[in-house]
């Protein structure tokens, strides 16, 4: 979990700027203060939350929340534009003052948030079982391991995602990317026992 969460975050980084201009139609450049800024801000916040609220859950059960957090979260991105185009959003942007209003970009970064609080169920939960499960004479060892595999299992997902995106369209891969985790969700709730 991991190494898919440290791909996952690979992919969307690869990905981002064919998002920035053809879905949200914004300049590349603000990327990083649009998604990256409130994809951690969301990570220190569920890690906070982790810590203060969530300490006495599984740790299995917070990686399988952490997913398909992600996975919703993931599958929304490419259709903000629609949730930005609903009649009860219309309503809303009525009451609110102008520079509240709601877009396309607010829902990329509320969106962005909820991916950071998603990745912080996943990192800081499968780090605190991999740490918890190793001795210290072979964790580093083991974070070696992991840094290798993160770095092979990357290489194929970047390339085809990348090829994906220009043939089939940006919206579609992060669309399957999303479906994608739902199943690995649906896969791991199956798999974990506690």
């Amino acid at each position: 979990m991991l190494a898919s969460s440290q791909v996952l975050i690979l992919i969307i980084a690869a990905i981002a700027p064919g998002y920035a201009q053809q879905i949200i139609k914004i300049n590349i450049e603000d990327i990083p203060l649009l998604f990256a800024s409130p994809a951690a801000l969301g990570m220190v916040v569920g890690a906070v939350l982790l810590i203060n609220r969530f300490h006495s859950h599984g740790k299995g059960k917070l990686i399988t929340a952490g997913i398909f957090l992600s996975g919703f979260g993931v599958l929304i991105l490419p259709y903000g534009s629609r949730v930005a185009s609903r009649g009860f959003v219309h309503v809303i942007n009525n009451y609110l003052p102008h520079i509240l209003k709601i877009n396309i970009i607010h829902i990329m970064v509320f969106l962005a948030f909820i991916l950071g609080i998603a990745n912080s169920f996943i990192f800081v939960s499968a780090n605190t079982i991999l740490q918890e499960n190793t001795t210290e004479e072979i964790r580093g060892k083991v974070y070696g391991f992991l840094n290798s595999i993160i770095g092979v299992l990357s290489l194929l997902p970047l390339i085809v995602a990348g090829s994906l995106s220009d043939l089939i369209g940006v919206g579609a891969v992060i669309t399957g990317i999303g479906i994608s985790l739902l199943v690995l969700g649906i896969v791991w709730a199956f798999i974990i026992n506690d």
